[in-house]
């Protein structure tokens, strides 16, 4: 699917990765929720992300995973396939292994090292086999902090965004960094919000689509708020945001396993984390059961 045919404003969503009782990837689920998925708002899907527990996924494991939800979502879905790898001959090996599982989107994330930034994307972003999304998320896991380190200078984001190869960036939780970061990339890229917390915050700064874990939870509001925001109607738009603060909050601050009990609770086939991850005790998971009702999430839509 091209990211350019979908409708405004785009949604995307890190998946969730269920596994059976022993451990193991729980593949039936995972192509039960991506069927799911396919009625309702969310544009797509990205596999391999922190909210999917990718350290502790092998990368066959991914692979094995994008094969999946293709066989279920392709040309139905946007398919997005998360690399984090700081070698650029293992990055290209890692995108055309996705490619040619029939994945849409390669979404990469800034290497930690700024020193060997520009080199790697000035050779990766030049031989890469498929389109790629640009995140800047330097401290993946670290799901309680309001900000995540910069990873590279806005203007740097900016040069690496106009390469023809790159059709957007996810914008990280530094909103004063982000607004100066899209003055130095192009209005026909993609500029997604990272969290739903700052959509109407976010869009009224020119963000134009969002990739965040509510997704997986709330697609129909969220697209509705950024909707509301794109044609102006911020103060809307801002209301109905402040209504999913709370379960946003009380999901993302215990990460993947918040989310699972999340998807439990709505339809969904969640289930517990892979260990050594803890699961919820009963304080967390009442938490996010309140969290829900109060906004009103019953059920994905």
């Amino acid at each position: 699917m091209n990211i350019q045919n979908i409708e405004p404003p785009i949604l995307v969503a890190p998946s969730p990765t269920p596994f059976t009782r022993e451990g193991k990837v729980n593949f039936n689920a995972i192509e039960n929720n991506a069927e799911k998925w396919l009625s309702t708002d969310l544009s797509g899907f990205v596999l391999g992300t922190e909210n999917g527990e990718e350290q502790l996924l092998s990368f066959q494991e991914k692979k094995d995973i994008c094969k999946s939800v293709v066989s279920v979502a392709k040309e139905k879905k946007l398919i997005i396939a998360g690399i984090d790898n700081p070698s650029v001959k293992g990055t290209l090996e890692d995108a055309d292994a996705y490619i040619n599982l029939g994945v849409d989107v390669l979404r990469i994330r800034i290497p930690r090292r700024r020193d060997t930034i520009n080199e790697y994307f000035n050779e990766v972003l030049e031989k890469i086999s498929g389109p790629v999304l640009i995140i800047h998320q330097m401290a993946p896991g670290g799901f309680t902090n309001s900000m995540t380190t910069e990873g590279a200078d806005p203007d740097q984001i900016g040069r690496f965004c106009s390469y023809d190869s790159v059709v957007g960036y996810i914008a990280s939780h530094l909103v004063r960094f982000e607004m100066m970061t899209r003055k130095f990339i192009s209005k026909d890229k993609q500029f997604w919000v990272p969290n739903a917390m700052l959509m109407a915050a976010q869009i009224l700064e020119g963000a134009n689509g969002a990739c965040f874990m509510l997704g997986n939870i709330a697609p129909k509001i969220c697209r509705e708020i950024m909707k509301l925001g794109l044609e102006g109607n911020y103060s809307k738009s801002k209301k109905l945001n402040d209504s999913l603060v709370d379960a946003d909050w009380n999901i993302l601050s215990r990460g993947a396993p918040g989310l699972k009990y999340a998807m439990d609770l709505i339809g969904f086939e969640g289930g517990n984390p892979r260990s050594p991850l803890n699961t919820l005790d009963e304080n967390a998971k009442n938490e996010i059961k309140i969290a829900l009702k109060n906004s009103g999430i019953l059920k994905v839509e």
